[in-house]
């Protein structure tokens, strides 16, 4: 039988499948190192996005407890406004229902005393004529007293007064409370003094000679008569 020659075809063949298989296995081992890289690359990005559902969860979880505190406290509020309207609507009911509390004391419109014409300036000061007789006089003393008998002819008086009797019937009607008790001293020690104070000055002249005029000069002290003798 005869041996192959060394260097033959054979050896040839040889060589070529042998360096193709080595080929093979390079392309085989590089395609695995590329797998397996991306593999891992796929691993660390499902983690991750299975972290931040994870955080979602707790967000939503938290939020939904936010929620809840949220309508419980609306549910809270919306009770409570049902309460005070409730208490609204008691305190002004009209004072003919049947069983209803007395009705607050309003207060009448400001009259427009920059227009003495008008009727309701006359009404306003034949109001405010029967409070000055009937309380300002007669409770506030001295005050009182330095009020000159004309102030229904001031316009300055009838203002004052308006708002100093629309405030004493808001704090004197009412029933009283340890809040009203304050007020009351509040109202007697400062507004009520100062405007007792203006009042006077504005009718300071009117007390001692007769009424005189918004604007108009004082009478003098000495007739002029005299006047001309000295």
């Amino acid at each position: 039988m005869t041996q192959p020659q060394p260097g033959g075809p054979a050896d040839g063949v040889m060589a070529a499948a042998v360096l193709k298989l080595a080929d093979l296995a390079a392309r085989v081992e590089r395609v695995e190192q590329s797998a397996g890289q991306r593999i891992g690359d796929l691993a660390a990005s499902c983690a991750e996005a299975l972290a931040q559902v994870a955080s979602l969860r707790a967000e939503a979880g938290t939020l939904g407890e936010r929620a809840d505190g949220i309508e419980a406290r609306l549910a809270e509020a919306g009770a409570l406004l049902a309460r005070m309207s409730g208490q609204i609507d008691h305190l002004t009911a009209a004072r003919d229902e049947p069983g209803a509390p007395a009705a607050a004391y309003r207060v009448h419109p400001a009259p427009p005393w920059w227009q003495p014409g008008d009727d309701r300036c006359a009404e306003a000061a034949e109001r405010l004529r029967d409070w000055v007789e009937e309380v300002y006089r007669p409770v506030f003393g001295y005050l009182g007293a330095m009020l000159a008998g004309c102030w229904d002819r001031h316009p300055l008086c009838l203002a004052c007064l308006d708002v100093l009797h629309e405030a004493w019937c808001l704090l004197y009607l009412a029933p009283r409370d340890p809040k009203m008790v304050f007020a009351q001293l509040d109202w007697l020690t400062r507004p009520l003094l100062q405007a007792a104070e203006v009042m006077a000055r504005e009718t300071g002249d009117c007390r001692g000679g007769g009424h005189r005029e918004p604007g108009q000069p004082a009478a003098p002290a000495v007739p002029a008569w005299l006047n001309g003798r000295r």
